[in-house]
């Protein structure tokens, strides 16, 4: 048989992994005072406090047209939302005026066309209503069909 070695190096402490070095804090900033209030230094300071105002000035002037932009697009919205309101509404006027209309019209026209007016019309052609004894009826048989000769 064959002879195996294992090599279990490689299990032993410290050569599995590498370890990982620390890593430094770093140690916060700390802002430089100046003892002396000297005269550039109180003009650099002036100059710094009035950039600031500038910068947060032009900001409140940005946030300020955003927001009139935003609220004026709105009102414009809203009156051409109404005005097409007025506009349906009256249209739609206008249809309640030709639907009434032709209500209407349709009852002018049936009491044109009523059964007394056209017995009238008929009386003065000089037609007369039938009588029973004019009117032949009769049954077909059990067939649903006939044959005329």
């Amino acid at each position: 048989m064959a002879e195996i070695d294992y090599n279990f190096d490689m299990f032993e402490e410290g050569t599995a992994a590498p370890k990982v070095a620390p890593v430094p804090k770093q140690q916060p900033r700390k802002k430089l005072q100046i003892v002396e209030e000297t005269r550039e230094v109180k003009r650099e300071r002036v100059r710094i406090q009035q950039r600031q105002n500038t910068l947060s000035t032009f900001a409140i002037i940005a946030v300020a047209l955003v927001i009139t932009a935003v609220v004026s697009s709105f009102i414009y919205l809203g009156a051409s939302i109404n005005a097409y309101d007025h506009k349906i509404a009256a249209v739609q006027e206008e249809l309640n005026i030709a639907e009434s209309q032709n209500v209407i019209l349709n009852i002018k026209r049936d009491s044109m066309v009523s059964f007394d007016s056209i017995r009238e019309t008929a009386e003065d052609l000089g037609m007369i209503q039938r009588d029973k004894y004019q009117v032949t009826y009769f049954e077909l048989s059990q067939e649903d069909y006939g044959v005329v000769n």
